[in-house]
């Protein structure tokens, strides 16, 4: 796909900072570039896209099979990118995405193992024209450590499953992160908040210069 504007997406696993980041950097850009930057989360961020969150993440009355939830996921994502990452990247913006293709190949292909990862994500790009992101940005931290932050807050569906999923779901973002590090900017999550913006800002005021 052609376009004019920058895709930064945002992956790591449960409780390692992406939300807090990701307002951080949206903040910052917003200010810096009024009414250029586009935030975007996944599943979600379109009337379809929420629904189907709510099946895959909250309603514990519906059980699937891990193709449907394969399925699911990419469903969302791709009513996603054709309702609005591509027509913010056409009109020049800067989209910010919580969660992208890197995901699907961590959860449902390393972790899941329904599907070998490099047909994951094979089937991903083709659905999303090619579309890969300008800067991934993996906040990276052992699920151990990452959990003691949830306290006693309410766990979704995925993160209620065990620590060797989530140990497995660690080594799907190295395997990308391996893959594709032209694009990857891995960093430690446990650094503190504002140290792991200063290198965020850092990051993406560099892409925007070039």
């Amino acid at each position: 796909m052609k376009k004019k504007g920058i895709f930064i997406t945002f992956e790591g696993g449960e409780a390692v900072g992406k939300t807090t980041q990701i307002a951080l950097l949206q903040n910052y850009l917003e200010k810096k570039l009024p009414n250029k930057v586009v935030f975007v989360h996944e599943p979600g961020g379109t009337t379809l896209g929420e629904k189907i969150r709510n099946l895959l993440l909250t309603d514990e009355n519906v059980k699937m099979c891990g193709k449907a939830e394969l399925l699911l996921f990419m469903a969302s994502r791709v009513e996603l990118y054709e309702k609005v990452i591509k027509k913010a990247l056409k009109e020049g913006k800067i989209v910010i995405a919580d969660r992208y293709y890197d995901s699907t190949v961590a959860y449902q292909g390393s972790a899941r193992k329904i599907m070998d990862k490099e047909e994951i994500l094979a089937i991903n790009k083709f659905f999303l024209d090619g579309l890969t992101p300008d800067l991934t940005i993996y906040l990276k931290m052992p699920a151990e450590k990452a959990f003691l932050r949830k306290g006693n807050a309410s766990l979704d569906k995925i993160e209620l499953e065990g620590m060797d999923f989530h140990h497995a779901v660690s080594k799907g973002y190295d395997f990308m992160a391996k893959k594709e590090p032209e694009r990857f900017f891995t960093i430690d999550a446990s650094k503190s908040i504002e140290d792991i913006h200063n290198m965020i800002v850092n990051k993406v005021d560099e892409l925007i210069k070039k």
